[in-house]
């Protein structure tokens, strides 16, 4: 194994202990400290994501139920039903939801309508 990794899951580890507020942060950072590894100061709050799992591609779909929508309008429902989602963030993540879909065979796009596959 190289140095490198062991580093890299040694930092995890310390940050998934500070997280949760774990028990073996001494033990971690003692053996970091060995390896001469430089540990941050302050750990960054861990990113809350703004759909789960498959709750875009819902969305997304449930946009397209009353017909086709261009991306713009996508976009607009899900920032609607998801204030936390800035229109720029809804936006790029329709699209690539979209592009998803697409290629599953989902939806499909008619200029710069897109529309359910039925």
């Amino acid at each position: 194994m190289q140095d490198k990794t062991i580093d890299n899951a040694l930092l995890a580890l310390r940050k998934q202990i500070i997280r949760a507020g774990g028990k073996g942060l001494n033990h971690v950072e003692v053996l970091l400290r060995q390896r001469g590894v430089d540990m941050p100061r302050v750990m960054p709050p861990k990113r809350q994501d703004a759909a789960k799992r498959g709750h875009m591609r819902l969305l997304v779909l449930e946009a397209l139920i009353d017909g086709p929508k261009p991306l713009t309008g996508i976009a607009e429902y899900v920032s609607a039903r998801r204030p936390e989602i800035d229109y720029s963030v809804a936006y790029t993540r329709c699209g690539q939801c979209l592009a998803k879909l697409r290629n599953a065979g989902r939806v499909r796009r008619e200029g710069r309508m897109w529309r359910n596959r039925r």
